[in-house]
């Protein structure tokens, strides 16, 4: 399909005061795990044609990290992808067919109020969605202080020239997989 490019080239998140916090206060989806379902296989999307009048719209269901099962609704601005509506994947959200017509949404929040109220199988035709890959697309980051011991520091440093990487990658890669291990406990 002809969206299929498009967001192989997505590079990123666009997050602002309209969708940062939304699905958080109406179905508890943090801004991380909306993210994390782009990362995770399999990812299925399906164009929204009828509503992509202003610009596109697609749907994605998919797992987080913690198999977490969402339905997000989407844009892509800029290479960015622009999460309008995300909640957990009903029981039946799965290969169907479309029985109701979606309205026409005036904007965003009308958009996500639907979302929020109704399950997808009984709008969309899942057979046709396809599963995709966005290989560019990197995850939101924010830049934080920590204080370390300089010892320990050393130490990492130490580690992370051993393995040709930089100290802050290796302590990234540290976190990550801690990170693992105390969710699977």
């Amino acid at each position: 399909m002809e969206y299929r490019l498009l967001l192989q080239n997505c590079t990123g998140f666009q997050w602002d005061h309209g969708n940062e916090t939304k699905n958080w206060d109406k179905h508890c989806v943090s801004k991380g795990e909306c993210e994390q379902i782009f990362f995770n296989k399999p990812l299925i999307v399906k164009s929204d044609k009828k509503h992509s009048i202003f610009e596109s719209r697609y749907y994605a269901l998919g797992s987080t990290n913690r198999n977490r099962l969402l339905f997000v609704v989407f844009t892509v601005r800029q290479e960015k992808i622009r999460v309008i509506s995300a909640r957990d994947m009903t029981d039946y959200e799965e290969v169907s067919t479309m029985k109701k017509n979606i309205p026409q949404f005036k904007n965003e929040f009308e958009e996500r109020s639907f979302w929020q109220q109704n399950d997808s199988k009984d709008y969309i035709d899942w057979s046709e969605a396809e599963e995709v890959a966005l290989p560019k697309l990197k995850p939101s980051t924010k830049t934080i202080s920590l204080r370390l011991p300089e010892s320990m520091l050393e130490e990492l440093k130490i580690l992370a020239n051993k393995r040709d990487i930089p100290y802050q990658s290796l302590l990234k890669i540290f976190l990550s997989e801690r990170i693992h291990l105390e969710q699977r406990r």
